[in-house]
């Protein structure tokens, strides 16, 4: 049976790897939920995503319970402060009601970019990267349904064997006969007078047929040699009606017989013979390496799966953050146009910018949600459960660890390793196992034929083998049996369409490591590229930040405007989710490398081990 297996040591394998194992804590789909501390503020919670409430009712519910949800009041051009900031529909960790509250959210969303703590609400199940590729490589479905095809092929290898297996047969005829006979062959050979006609019937009993002659029990089996050898034995029993032809009440014959042959030609030696065992096997390796291949790219699915749904949580708290920062700006333009130091437009300005933040946590809960599914789907995820559906916290961080890639020799690696390269290559052997057949095909059928046999005869069974163990009754044969196409074009023509084949075979292969090598510069040249955006990324979120606390000090002495202010929250927003986005593509970069060279589940600590079959 194909299956994997994997050591404890994995995670410290020293390999290009390494940082997607920095967490060794063992946390797995089943595990119970972790219950927050009660001084922890999560990021993340079931408030920031459709409430249950709402969740569990059905369509119908679910309209009336949108439709009815509270309308958010905003201020007129006569100054309402009182309303809510926010829709409150919207759900944030914290409850905005001042500069410090807003403050606390962007130290909290800092904290979960940094990932200094990965606090885990309650009903969440915390998820370490190590746990979705276990649980992947264990439960796929469609990883599951491949492995059973190395299995399909090992059944194919017995069919190819089978060919040279022994093959028994036996044949038992039990019949009367009854014909007329006239004048002296009926066995009246007295007197004169009329001619009369007797009848005279027949029996027979016995391990053969008595029209045939074949030996009634047979072993016949082909070598790999292509030589086909047979050994047979009959025995009967017949008696008639007229002793004239049958001076022995009953008789009794017994034989024996082996036949023998060898191909001088067509079909001769192991070399020919073989093909379709060898092919069989080549089907098997060929399985085996679509396992490996497709092994490779749902380990690197769970990877980004994963990688994603960290970019999913961090994006959800960075795009909370600025509609803080939007709804704080909005209070404080409230406040100053209450007293008269701002002008209404300003205020309008600052609802504007919140109601489009507000679309944007709605949308990025919406991508959280399908980041959490993709996961549940690839580990499949039983849905039976009755948690199955609790939301799914990433407690890995994204740190940014550069690694160096020496272009050779990792090259060399992928050329020798990459399962594409592998399947061309026993591909182009089955080109050459069909060029044999062709050839073999071609040639003239030459086949030595031999044979030798005993006989015995008596009125009981004894008699008769006595008389077969004098070997005074042997008979032999040898012959030569000879046939060929007097045109062969047929011949022809499958030696010119298997040298055709072969030639495409080894085109294949050069075109598959030509695409090997250009996969692999460019996975080696993203990996470089994404070090440098990281790098730039994070001088961007420094260089934003600082102009986003020198922007509030400006507006707050009114040389800017609340559009340059929120100009300017956004572009920090976006430079936070930049960076973050360039760190997760920098792992899944890595990941591509691993999978181009073909070695990311070696890396993993993970090894495919081949089901050898009964032989």
């Amino acid at each position: 049976m194909v299956f994997f297996c994997g050591g404890a040591g994995a995670e410290s394998r020293a390999s290009a790897l390494a940082f997607v194992l920095c967490v060794v804590v063992p946390a797995s789909f089943s595990a119970d939920p972790v219950d927050p501390s009660p001084a922890e503020v999560g990021a993340l919670s079931s408030a920031a995503t459709i409430p249950p409430s709402v969740a569990a009712n059905s369509p119908s519910t679910v309209t009336s319970a949108l439709a009815t949800r509270p309308e958010a009041s905003w201020p007129t051009s006569s100054g309402d402060t009182e309303s809510p900031l926010i829709d409150p529909f919207i759900k944030l960790p914290l409850h905005l009601h001042d500069a410090t509250s807003t403050s606390q959210l962007m130290a909290q969303t800092q904290a979960i970019i940094d990932a200094t703590t990965i606090h885990v609400p309650a009903g969440s199940r915390p998820v370490h990267l190590v746990d979705v590729v276990q649980e992947t490589l264990a439960k796929n479905l469609t990883l599951m349904r491949e492995r059973l095809s190395p299995l399909i092929e090992n059944t194919n290898i017995e069919v190819a064997w089978a060919e040279f297996d022994p093959v028994g047969t036996a044949q038992i005829s039990i019949g009367e006969t009854r014909t007329p006979r006239a004048g002296f062959f009926s066995g009246n050979i007295g007197g004169g007078g009329a001619v009369t006609i007797a009848k005279v019937k027949e029996n027979f009993f016995g391990l053969n047929s008595p029209t045939e002659g074949e030996p009634g029990l047979m072993v016949s089996r082909k070598l790999t040699t292509g030589t086909e050898a047979s050994l047979g034995v009959g025995v009967n029993r017949q008696d008639s009606s007229v002793s004239f032809f049958q001076p022995f009440d009953q008789e009794y014959h017994v034989g024996g017989t082996f036949a023998l042959i060898h191909p001088l030609m067509r079909g001769s030696g192991e070399l020919v013979n073989l093909v379709q065992v060898r092919l069989n096997y080549n089907a098997k390796r060929i399985s085996e390496i679509a396992l490996r291949q497709l092994s490779l790219d749902v380990l690197k699915a769970a990877h980004e799966y994963y990688w994603n749904l960290v970019f999913a949580r961090i994006n959800l708290a960075i795009t909370q953050q600025s509609l803080a920062l939007a709804a704080d700006l909005l209070r404080e333009n409230r406040i100053r146009y209450k007293y008269g130091d701002l002008v209404i437009v300003e205020v309008l300005e600052a609802e504007a910018g919140v109601k489009l933040r507000e679309k944007d946590v709605i949308q990025a809960e919406n991508e959280l949600e399908n980041a959490m599914d993709r996961i549940r789907e690839l580990v499949s995820l039983n849905r039976k459960l009755p948690d199955w559906q609790a939301p799914l916290v990433p407690v890995d961080p994204p740190v940014f660890q550069p690694v160096i890639v020496e272009p050779t020799l990792s090259l060399s690696v992928a050329l020798q390793k990459s399962p594409r390269i592998q399947d061309a290559k026993v591909r182009l052997d089955n080109s050459r196992e069909q060029q044999i057949l062709a050839q073999d095909a071609y040639r003239p059928g030459l086949d030595l034929t031999g044979s030798v046999s005993e006989s015995g005869l008596g009125e009981n069974l004894n008699q008769s083998n006595s008389e077969l163990s004098t070997f005074d009754y042997t008979s032999w044969n040898v012959g030569i049996n000879f046939n060929m196409p007097l045109y062969r074009r047929a011949e022809r023509a499958g030696i010119l369409a298997s040298n055709y084949s072969h030639r495409q075979a080894q085109l294949d292969l050069m075109n598959t490591e030509q695409e090997v090598t250009y996969e692999h510069r460019a996975a080696v040249r993203n990996i470089e590229t994404l070090r440098r955006q990281v790098e730039a990324s994070m001088a961007s979120v420094r260089a934003e930040k600082d102009r986003l606390e020198k922007q509030k000090i400006s507006h707050e002495q009114g040389i800017t405007t609340s559009h340059d202010l929120l100009e300017v929250q956004e572009a920090f927003a976006q430079a936070q989710k930049t960076e973050i986005g360039a760190i997760v593509e920098y792992y899944i970069s890595l990941i591509e490398l691993e999978r181009v060279r073909g070695t990311l589940l070696e890396n993993l600590g993970f090894e495919l081990v081949p089901h050898e079959g009964p032989r």
